[in-house]
């Protein structure tokens, strides 16, 4: 059985898996599953009021769960895939774990992701994801580091040779054609 098989099996079981991204390891289960979504919270110590990151595979399954303006669009086929992490607004009849989402003046959000990783290639739902370590501490930017980590906790993980940038995702908000950072990381965006 290929890593990616072994990833696919413990996802549609509901169980956490450890993926690289181009910036850090990260925690993944599939999104719309509020018991996998719990077992991220939970092996993170994370705040249920912090909300999840949402990985796609592609723009196209993007625009499944969020609006998208000229600005956002513009944004995303300059920077995606890549370590931008855009909070959009969420369409009405999307069917995800409540934890993925968050309330920004009363509108319904989503964060997301969609990282320069091969496997990204091969998700056929939307993961929850976030890093891989515990609450407060350091980023792991080696598999070796996340799984003596975290190893014992997660069902499947897959390692890859390239390096990690060890910097978080920019974070922009984009509302009504305006664009708010939400937190700097390695990437500059440039309009």
């Amino acid at each position: 059985m290929s890593d990616w098989a072994n990833i696919k099996k413990a996802l549609d079981a509901g169980e956490v898996v450890i993926l690289p991204t181009e910036t850090v390891y990260g925690l993944a289960a599939r999104a719309e599953n509020p018991s996998a979504v719990s077992k991220i919270y939970d092996i993170k110590g994370r705040d249920f009021d912090k909300p999840l990151a949402v990985c796609v595979k592609n723009i196209a399954q993007a625009k499944t769960l969020a609006h998208f303006d000229t600005l956002s669009q513009r944004l995303v086929e300059r920077y995606w895939p890549g370590s931008l992490t855009l909070v959009l607004n969420l369409k009405d009849d999307v069917e995800l774990d409540p934890r993925v989402t968050s309330h920004m003046q009363g509108i319904r959000t989503i964060a997301l992701r969609c990282p320069d990783a091969a496997w990204r290639a091969s998700i056929d739902t939307p993961l929850a994801l976030t890093s891989a370590n515990r609450s407060g501490e350091p980023d792991c930017v080696s598999h070796d580091d996340a799984m003596e980590t975290l190893g014992d906790e997660v069902a499947a993980s897959l390692s890859t040779e390239a390096p990690l940038s060890g910097a978080p995702s920019t974070v922009l908000r984009v509302e009504n054609g305006k664009l708010t950072v939400f937190r700097q990381g390695d990437l500059k965006v440039e309009l």
